[in-house]
């Protein structure tokens, strides 16, 4: 009994690393004119002059996402549909025109001079680091919940 269980993990070990294989496999660097247009034009808007030097599409068992890299070092996730879900600034500030003016507004008023260099959109709202290091978490009505350090 215990050949046949350990066996049955063994093979279930083997079936779940060829499967991650696979999907690791469903990665692929693409043209940045294979973006969704809408993650072209957020970019155009708001990174309008800087060259994207790496573009990848990256599909998995819960979707596709596109990772986008800049010249300068920013980090831009999007989903499937073009919108932004994470864009990082590698500790350099980002552009304020695509953040919802609530967030700039709070972060301003109670954080003045500090910059935003680091934004992801959560399931249930924002998460904002700052160039101090400081993280911020907005709900989804912008409103500021908490801090996480």
């Amino acid at each position: 009994m215990k050949r046949i269980l350990s066996l049955t993990l063994a093979l279930v070990a083997l079936v779940s690393l060829v499967s991650l294989g696979l999907y690791a496999a469903n990665d692929r660097v693409i043209q940045s004119k294979q973006l969704p247009k809408a993650a072209q034009l957020f970019l155009a808007k708001h990174f309008a002059g800087r060259a994207v030097s790496l573009a990848k599409e990256d599909r998995d068992f819960s979707g596709t996402t596109y990772d986008v890299r800049l010249a300068d070092g920013t980090e831009l996730e999007f989903t499937s549909a073009g919108e932004w879900k994470e864009v990082d600034g590698n500790h350099t500030a980002l552009p304020l025109t695509f953040i919802p003016a609530q967030l700039v507004k709070t972060i301003q008023s109670q954080h003045a001079g500090d910059a935003i260099v680091h934004i992801e959109r959560k399931r249930r709202g924002y998460q904002v680091e700052l160039a101090s290091g400081l993280e911020l978490l907005f709900d989804a009505r912008f409103q500021l919940i908490g801090y996480d350090d």
